[in-house]
C-alpha cells in the first residue's frame, strides 16, 4: 500500500507522521533502491514498511525506485512525502491513494492558526490570529511563533505580539502610512533605513505605499456611503480583514482632497523614480511630502 502525502510541506509531513505512528513506523527510509528494498523486507524486530522524503528527490532517482514502488505489496506500508510532486510522481499517485493537504489561505489559514492555538493550550484573539495569518505563509514558521505565544501571560495583546513575534512582516507599507498620518517623520525615516539596510527595493517601497493609500481612498468611499459599515462589508476593500478594519480607523480623519493629493504625489515619485531618478531618493521625497503638505509632488 502506497500512499503519497502532498500540498502544504508543514501539514503534510505532520499527517505523514501520525499515518506512520499508527503503522509502527518510526523513521525515514534513505531514497535509494537498496534502502527502500530492505525496508520492504520483514526483519527479526518488525514487519516491512517504509517512510520516504521525496522532495529533493530528481527524476534519475525517482525512475529508479518506481520499479520497487509499484510492486509494493497492499499489506505493506509505504509513505511518501512529496508535498510538490513531478508530474511523473503525480501521474503515479493517480493510481494509488494521495492525501493532499492545501495550504490555508484568508479565512482559512485564520482558523487555522486559532485551532493550532487551541491544541497548544490557548486561545489566540481574532486580531491577533489576523496579524499572524499576514506575516507568513509558511506554516511550520507560525507553528514555531505559536510556541512562543502560548508562553506568556494573558491576555495576549496586538502590541505584546508584535514585541515577540520574530517574523518580518511582508512590505506592506502598514506602518510607514501609520507613521506618516500621525506626521512622525522620525518614525517614518527610520523605518525608510531599516527596510533600505535589509535590501528592499524602493520601486517595491512605493508600490507598496501606493497600494496603502488606495485601500485607505477605498474605505474613505465606504464610510461615506455607510460610516457604520457591517463586516461583510470589508470585502469590498479588496483587502485582508485585519489590514481593512484598520484602513476604516484611519480614514476616519481623512479628507478627499488629502487622500488625492497623496495619490498624486506617490505617482510622481514613481514616475521621477522610473526615469532614472535616484529611486530612495524619489522615496524619501514621497514619504516627506506625504507628512508635510507644503511639499509639492513635483
Amino acid at each position: 500500500m502506497v500512499v503519497a502525502f502532498t500540498g502544504d510541506p508543514f501539514l503534510a509531513r505532520e499527517a505523514l507522521l501520525e499515518e506512520a505512528r499508527l503503522r509502527g513506523l518510526t523513521r525515514f527510509t534513505e531514497p535509494t533502491p537498496e534502502a527502500l528494498a530492505q525496508a520492504l523486507s520483514p526483519g527479526l524486530f518488525g514487519g516491512a514498511g517504509a517512510m520516504l522524503d521525496l522532495r529533493e528527490v530528481g527524476e534519475a532517482e525517482w525512475k529508479a525506485l518506481k520499479p520497487l514502488l509499484e510492486g509494493v505489496p497492499e499489506e505493506v506500508p509505504v509513505l511518501l512525502l512529496d508535498p510538490k510532486p513531478t508530474p511523473a510522481r503525480a501521474a503515479f499517485y493517480r493510481a494509488r491513494e494521495r492525501r493532499d493537504f492545501p495550504t490555508p489561505k484568508g479565512k482559512d489559514l485564520v482558523r487555522h492558526l486559532e485551532h493550532r492555538a487551541k491544541r497548544l493550550g490557548f486561545r489566540l484573539p481574532a486580531g491577533v490570529a489576523q496579524y499572524l495569518a499576514g506575516l507568513e505563509p509558511d506554516l511550520e514558521a507560525l507553528e514555531r511563533e505559536l510556541e512562543k505565544l502560548a508562553l506568556l501571560e494573558p491576555p495576549l495583546t496586538l502590541e505584546k505580539v508584535e514585541r515577540v513575534v520574530a517574523l518580518r512582516p511582508p512590505v506592506t507599507g502598514f506602518q510607514l502610512v501609520g507613521a506618516v498620518l500621525e506626521g512622525n517623520a522620525k518614525e517614518a525615516f527610520r523605518r525608510l533605513r531599516a527596510l533600505r539596510e535589509e535590501g528592499e527595493e524602493p520601486l517595491r517601497v512605493l508600490g507598496a505605499l501606493s497600494w496603502q493609500y488606495a485601500l485607505l481612498a477605498r474605505a474613505w468611499m465606504l464610510l461615506k456611503e455607510n460610516p457604520r459599515p457591517k463586516e461583510e462589508d470589508l470585502a469590498r476593500l479588496e483587502a485582508h480583514p485585519f489590514a481593512a478594519r484598520k484602513a476604516l480607523e484611519r480614514a476616519k480623519g481623512l479628507g478627499l482632497e488629502e487622500l488625492k493629493r497623496a495619490l498624486d504625489l506617490l505617482m510622481a515619485a514613481e514616475e521621477r523614480a522610473k526615469g532614472g531618478k535616484d529611486p530612495w531618493l524619489a522615496l524619501e521625497e514621497a514619504v516627506l511630502g506625504l507628512i508635510d503638505p507644503r511639499v509639492s509632488a513635483g
